[in-house]
C-alpha cells in the first residue's frame, strides 16, 4: 500500500521516558571534582601537621595524622559511584573534614582565637552565599584580610613565622572546598527538584494520554460505523470492538489475519487495487463474509498514513450496506416490472374513420374491419357480446 503522507492516528500508548544513564548522571556526583579538593585538603593540612614547628605533637605522632589523611584521599578515590550518590555522602565527608581540619588546627599552632573565627566565618560564609562565585570571593577577600593582618602584627612583632603564613593557604583550601560542597548539594537539590516536576509533568501527560485513550476507544466502539488498522499487507493491527456485533466476529479472533481473506473472490480484484492505489486514498463495496457464512455488503473508505518507524499503514472505515443494497434491488425489480408493463400497453391515439353506418373502421391499409376485431389486435383488449335494452325492443320487440 502506498502512503502520499504521513498521517499520525491519534496517540493511544505512546508515554515520553527518561534516559536511564543521563538520568543517573543527574543524580550522580562529579568524582574527579571531590577527589581534587580532598588532595589539595590532604597536601595542605599535612604539610601544616609534618612542617609548622609547633611541638605539641610528636614526630610519630605528627607520621599517623599524615597518614590518616592519606588514608581518607585514597577512601574516596576509591569509593563506588552508589555511595557518591548517596544523600549523606557530601555531608559525611564534610563532617569529616571539618573534624580533621578543627584537630589539625588545634594540635599544629598555637590555638589561637583568631584563626577559629576566621576558619568558621569561611563555613558560615559557605552557608549563606546564594552561588560559588560570591563565596569564594568573599572568602578571599576575609583571607586576604586575615594574611594582612597577620603579616602587619608579625612585622611589627619582628618575628615573621612560617606557621602562621600557613594558615592562609590553608583557609583558601578549606574555603574553597566548603564552597563546592555546598553548591553541590544545592546543584543536586535544583536537579531533584527539576528531575520531580519532570516526573510530575510526565505524570499529568501520562494520564492526559490515558482519558484521550478512553475517549478514543469509547468513541470508536460505540459507533455504528466499524474502524480497523491494517499493515501494509492488509493484516489487520487494530479491530474496533462492534465488529462482533456487525459481523460476528471477535475482535482480538481477526487481529493478524489478513482483511482479504473475507473478501468475494468476486469483488477481491477490485478491492486489492483500491488497497494498492498510488494515491494511499480509497473508496470500495463489496461482499464480506459474515461469521454465520452470509455475505454482507460492505461500504469502505481507507487512507494510508506513515509511522514514525516509516512503516506504512492504512485506517479503514466501514459500514454495512446490506439493507441498503437489498433495497435497492427491489426498487430496481419494481422498475423492470413497471417497464415490462408499460411495454405492453398499447394505446390508441388520433382519429379512427368509423363507418356511420355499420360502425366498421378502417386501418392504414384501407381496409374495414369490425370494431371488436379493430380494438382486439390493437389494444390487447377481449369483448364479451350483449344487448342493450334499446337494441332489444327494436329487434325482439316479442321480447
Amino acid at each position: 500500500m502506498t502512503a502520499p503522507a504521513a498521517v499520525s492516528l491519534p496517540a493511544v500508548e505512546t508515554v515520553p521516558t527518561g534516559d536511564p544513564s543521563r538520568l543517573a548522571a543527574v543524580a550522580s556526583p562529579n568524582r574527579a571534582q571531590f577527589v581534587l579538593l580532598q588532595t589539595l585538603v590532604t597536601i595542605v593540612l599535612s604539610y601544616q601537621v609534618l612542617f609548622s614547628g609547633v611541638t605539641v605533637l610528636s614526630v610519630e605522632s605528627k607520621q599517623v595524622l599524615t597518614l590518616g589523611l592519606l588514608l581518607v584521599l585514597a577512601s574516596v578515590m576509591l569509593l563506588p559511584a552508589r555511595v557518591m550518590g548517596a544523600k549523606w555522602f557530601i555531608g559525611g565527608l564534610v563532617t569529616a573534614d571539618t573534624a580533621l581540619t578543627t584537630a589539625v588546627i588545634y594540635w599544629s599552632t598555637d590555638t589561637f582565637t583568631d584563626l577559629y573565627l576566621v576558619y568558621f566565618l569561611i563555613i558560615l560564609i559557605a552557608a549563606v552565599t546564594p552561588s560559588l562565585k560570591q563565596h569564594i570571593a568573599l572568602s578571599v577577600i576575609l583571607c586576604v584580610a586575615y594574611g594582612v593582618i597577620q603579616y602587619w602584627g608579625e612585622w611589627h612583632a619582628g618575628a615573621l613565622s612560617e606557621g602562621r603564613l600557613l594558615r592562609i593557604p590553608v583557609l583558601l583550601i578549606m574555603a574553597i572546598f566548603y564552597g563546592v560542597s555546598v553548591d553541590t548539594v544545592r546543584r543536586e537539590r535544583r536537579r531533584k527538584a527539576g528531575l520531580l516536576e519532570t516526573i510530575t509533568t510526565l505524570e499529568q501527560a501520562k494520564a492526559a494520554l490515558w482519558e484521550s485513550k478512553e475517549r478514543y476507544r469509547t468513541l470508536v466502539d460505540n459507533m455504528h460505523d466499524l474502524l480497523c488498522e491494517l499493515d501494509q499487507d492488509g493484516r489487520y493491527l487494530y479491530v474496533s470492538q462492534n465488529y462482533a456485533e456487525v459481523l460476528g466476529y471477535q475482535a482480538e479472533n481477526l487481529l493478524g489475519r489478513n482483511a482479504f481473506e473475507f473478501v468475494h473472490p468476486d469483488d477481491l480484484a477490485g478491492v486489492v487495487d483500491i488497497f494498492n492505489s498510488p494515491s494511499g486514498l480509497g473508496r470500495s463495496v463489496f461482499r464480506y463474509c459474515h461469521q454465520n457464512g452470509e455475505w454482507r455488503w460492505m461500504e469502505s473508505t481507507g487512507k494510508a498514513y506513515t509511522t514514525a518507524e516509516g512503516e506504512t499503514r492504512g485506517v479503514v472505515i466501514s459500514r454495512d450496506i446490506t439493507e441498503r443494497k437489498r433495497g435497492e434491488e427491489e426498487r430496481e425489480n419494481h422498475i423492470l416490472l413497471l417497464q415490462h408493463a408499460l411495454d405492453n400497453i398499447k394505446v390508441l391515439r388520433g382519429m379512427l374513420p368509423i363507418c356511420s353506418h355499420c360502425k366498421k373502421i378502417r386501418d392504414d391499409q384501407g381496409r374495414w374491419h369490425t370494431v371488436e376485431t379493430y380494438m382486439r389486435d390493437r389494444a390487447d383488449v377481449d369483448f364479451s357480446h350483449g344487448i342493450c335494452p334499446d337494441c332489444l325492443n327494436l329487434h325482439y320487440p316479442k321480447f
